[in-house]
């Protein structure tokens, strides 16, 4: 019997199929083409990568966050928020109130020092304001710089705080001031701190006395 010859097949090779003719040779304006198309693609995995990228951390406003909330937790879970602790140079007067201590900026007066919340601000010398805390080293003066000027730090310090808590009016700066000062104590020294507070928009006073039993 005779060979089946395919159509096409070449002579001499029956049963098998003419092979694919080879693809022609892409013009110059097809492989401009597809480079244009690789170059698209390899942009967009590259904007895809950086998409991703964490953003930059502003860490100097994370800290003032964290130390707001800080102060926030310290003030709202301490179990005594209001403690006074008259030094051994301070005997406090006697009384009968019935009224409960409230939270305020602390002015200690002993027959050595002037405190502002257990920080030493001036000296004090034979019941005066030693002379090198007032202006011009005049002891005349009513105005006591350095108390002045930590009474304004603290109170700079409550309004930072009361403008993150404008709910809350117990949080509220209010010039509220607790003078823990010695029963000793005399008359123009006390009137000393007392307008030297008033400056420093310290408007309320509260006087710390030993309750009678």
């Amino acid at each position: 019997m005779d060979p089946v010859i395919l159509p096409g097949a070449p002579a001499g090779q029956p049963g098998l199929p003419q092979a694919e003719a080879a693809p022609a040779e892409f013009s110059a304006a097809e492989m401009e083409r597809r480079r244009l198309r690789r170059a698209a693609k390899a942009a967009k995995h590259r904007a895809k990568r950086h998409e991703y990228e964490a953003p930059e951390i502003n860490i100097v406003a994370m800290m003032d966050m964290m130390t707001i909330i800080l102060v926030y937790l310290l003030k709202g879970y301490a179990s005594d928020p209001v403690q006074i602790t008259p030094s051994q140079d301070t005997q406090l007067p006697m009384s009968s109130t019935q009224l409960s201590p409230q939270e305020a900026v602390q002015v200690a007066i002993t027959s050595k020092v002037i405190l502002v919340n257990d920080k030493t601000v001036a000296r004090v010398r034979d019941g005066r304001v030693a002379a090198e805390a007032k202006k011009d080293n005049n002891p005349a003066q009513m105005m006591v710089p350095p108390l002045f000027e930590a009474l304004r730090a603290e109170g700079d310090r409550q309004k930072l705080f009361a403008r993150y808590n404008k709910s809350k009016s117990e949080l509220q700066f209010k010039g509220l001031l607790t003078v823990i000062a010695d029963k000793r104590v005399p008359f123009r020294l006390l009137t000393e701190v007392l307008y030297t507070a008033g400056q420093a928009e310290y408007g309320q006073y509260k006087f710390a006395v030993i309750k009678k039993e």
